[in-house]
């Protein structure tokens, strides 16, 4: 009787052993993903401060949030190889992006040109290895979860690049489920 306890025991405690050895580490994801969930809620919080001031949809890009102050002091916007004075004078403001403090995510925020009263923001997460080790379940999950349910949004899964061509700027769905980037549109 003794040898079968201690090799129930035995068994037990290889299968725990295994069981926690092998288990995935999510909680470095699950960082990610709430991180995710607040700058969702952030940059929704500047454009509904944005159009309360007196802001208008069809023009609303992270350049213009920053010109009317109300991106907070440690955030700011920028667009490739551009100064801020340049975003101003050559009117490529619908290119700014903006990315939070301790943060690789980069946002894109344009008017929704099929509806005037929606905003899109694109999302790149390239350069998180934590996402993109992931890259479908963090654009399938923050789409779903952040995108859809938190802002009533419309999630594209495809959006990946910016078309600047004057008169059409907008969202290319140009991409797949898994390389870290998505559009969501957001009505408001």
């Amino acid at each position: 009787m003794p040898y079968l306890v201690s090799s129930i025991i035995a068994v037990v405690s290889a299968m725990v052993i295994m069981f926690t050895r092998y288990e995935a580490d999510d909680s470095t994801i699950t960082a990610e993903l709430d991180r995710m969930k607040s700058m969702f809620v952030s940059v929704d919080g500047f454009v509904n401060t944005y159009v309360e001031s007196g802001g208008d949809l069809t023009i609303v890009n992270f350049e213009e949030l920053y010109d009317a102050g109300i991106l907070l002091g440690n955030i700011r916007q920028s667009a490739v190889g551009a100064t801020d004075k340049e975003l101003d004078s050559d009117g490529s403001g619908f290119a700014s992006t903006l990315t939070f403090p301790g943060s690789t995510v980069i946002w894109q925020l344009i008017p929704n040109k099929d509806d005037s009263s929606s905003y899109k923001v694109l999302v790149d997460m390239t350069k998180n290895s934590t996402l993109l080790s992931k890259g479908t379940f963090a654009e399938s999950f923050s789409g779903r979860e952040y995108c859809e349910k938190i802002l009533f949004g419309t999630f594209q899964t495809k959006g990946k690049t910016y078309d600047a061509t004057a008169g059409s700027e907008d969202f290319k769905e140009d991409g797949t489920n898994k390389d870290g980037f998505f559009v969501c549109i957001v009505y408001k």
